[in-house]
């Protein structure tokens, strides 16, 4: 019975601190930033952009990632949904 306890316990944290890192925004981030960094890659390797920053845009309501290239030119596009982003957005096709 105590054993039991302990788990269930465990488990209320563990849910609680993975709702609180995913609705705060800490999770999403870190999931556009693996997913823009390897569509990049898989989409753009030949201009071998280097990952500069992620950033929340509340007019956009997504994620805005930012590589540069070697001569030090920017490239932008936005990531979404808020909650799930895996969808590279407006500004990346003006990359080509």
């Amino acid at each position: 019975m105590k054993k039991s306890k302990r788990i269930i316990i465990i488990s209320a944290v563990l849910i609680t601190v993975i709702a609180v890192s995913w609705f705060s925004g800490l999770i999403p981030r870190q999931i556009a930033k693996i997913y823009g960094k390897n569509y990049v890659k898989n989409n753009f390797p030949e201009k071998q952009l280097e990952y500069v920053n992620i950033e929340w845009n509340k007019f956009y309501g997504d994620y805005i990632i930012t590589f540069k290239d070697n001569e030090g030119k920017i490239y932008s596009s936005v990531i979404g949904p808020k909650f799930f982003p895996i969808s590279m957005g407006q500004g990346v096709d003006g990359w080509e």
